[in-house]
Formats: C-alpha cells, sequence, structure tokens
C-alpha cells in the first residue's frame, strides 16, 4: 500500500507541469515554445515506491539556476533564439558575449513551483485527504499482521 495512489500522483504531476509552465511564461520564457513543449511528467516505479519525474529540455537548467559568467552559451542556440526574437545574426556573438562576461540571471522557476505547490491550500488538501485515508490503512495493515 502507497502513501497516494497512481490517480492522485497523476493528477499531482499534471498540477506541477501546469504551474511550471506558468512561471515560465510569467518569466518571458516562452520564446519558441520549444522548452514549455518540452516539459511533461512521468511516473516512476520501482519495488517499493512510485515517485514522480519532471521532464524537459535540458536548458531548463540553465532558465531556472541562471548562467555563472565565464563560459560562452552555444552560439547556434543563442541564433536559433535571436532569430525568433527577430534579433540580426551579426548581433549573435555581441549576446553571447554578454553572457560570457556577465551570465544570466536565474528565474527559480523550479523552486517557486515546489513553493506553490506546498502552500497552495487546493493542492495540500487534495494530497492530505488521501495520504491520512491510507497512511490509516497502513498502519491497521501492520497490526494485523
Amino acid at each position: 500500500m502507497e502513501l497516494f495512489s497512481k490517480k492522485k500522483l497523476n493528477e499531482f504531476g499534471k498540477d506541477y507541469v501546469k504551474i511550471l509552465i506558468a512561471k515560465l511564461k510569467k518569466a518571458g520564457k516562452s520564446a519558441s515554445g520549444a522548452l514549455i513543449n518540452s516539459i511533461d511528467y512521468r511516473l516512476k516505479e520501482d519495488a517499493k515506491s512510485i515517485s514522480i519525474e519532471i521532464e524537459a529540455n535540458d536548458y531548463l537548467e540553465w532558465v531556472d539556476k541562471g548562467r555563472k559568467p565565464g563560459s560562452y552559451p552555444p552560439l547556434n542556440e543563442i541564433s536559433k533564439w535571436a532569430s525568433l526574437k527577430g534579433i540580426p545574426d551579426y548581433a549573435v556573438f555581441p549576446i553571447a558575449r554578454k553572457i560570457f562576461k556577465f551570465g544570466i540571471e536565474p528565474t527559480n522557476v523550479i523552486r517557486d513551483t515546489e513553493k506553490e505547490i506546498l502552500t497552495s491550500p487546493t493542492l495540500r488538501r487534495k494530497l492530505e485527504s488521501e495520504m491520512v485515508d491510507n497512511l490509516e490503512e497502513i498502519i491497521v495493515k501492520g497490526f494485523e499482521q
């Protein structure tokens, strides 16, 4: 017996993805839509537990945590982004150089998503009621054995 059913974990995964996408849009990180369209979740099961894994393009890490100065970003990725924003090709290298010099500010969208999930009364109620019911059942079965 698990604390949460697969159905509840699927609902939680959908809520997490929805909130994360909203945070990315609010932060202005939806130029091509590729990052937002890549965000999904999956349930990962092993012999002892079920967990939720969030999946996204690997550059979600840079969008979330930012980028420290001192290394150049991939020029081809800057070029794609610039093209989507209507920025001319000759500006790609200066943009990359600015990132090299100053880095990129973090958005902290993952931390903010987790904070919203944990503090939302509606989302907490959804999880708490099932957890209490299942915990009672786990305890009763434990005593019966």
